[in-house]
């Protein structure tokens, strides 16, 4: 399949591991805003702890300039681009639950971008809540952040 140009993308989230405290409140409003349950699995970012190591990541969408999971997808219109923000966005309604999104990406690490909502049977992933991200307004200590990308 031919990579058709898109618009770009005017936002991601950045995470500041230095700074996260590892209350995981980015999880639970996540999936509280989303999916109406506080439960880091529904969440469309996961954080990662190794409390051995005191390290700590997160997976993150990039939203990519060249989205392989927008390209991967075989249903039309099951995945799109927000005009607002430029998010990369899976569309519930038309989405089959093929994973083929979640096998494209290459920032996929054990399903932390896009991820199986296995009780809609439907893939997931940050849209940036509309520009709004709620788990960058809600992170008390600014660890997540919504910035602007160069050129948007």
């Amino acid at each position: 399949m031919a990579m058709r140009p898109l618009p770009p993308a005017r936002f991601r989230l950045r995470f500041d591991a230095d700074t996260c405290w590892w209350c995981r409140c980015c999880e639970l409003v996540c999936s509280l805003t989303h999916e109406g349950a506080c439960g880091p699995s529904l969440a469309r970012l996961r954080i990662d702890l190794d409390q051995f190591k005191a390290e700590v990541k997160a997976d993150l969408c990039w939203q990519c300039g060249k989205p392989l999971c927008l390209y991967a997808c075989p249903v039309p219109g099951a995945m799109t681009i927000d005009e607002a923000t430029g998010a990369r966005l899976i569309v519930a309604e038309k989405c089959t639950g093929c994973g083929e999104c979640a096998k494209a990406c290459p920032f996929n690490r054990e399903g932390g971008v896009i991820r199986l909502n296995a009780a809609r049977g439907i893939y997931v992933k940050c849209d940036l809540c509309g520009g709004k991200p709620a788990c960058a307004e809600t992170c008390p200590v600014n660890a997540i952040q919504i910035v602007a990308l160069k050129g948007a």
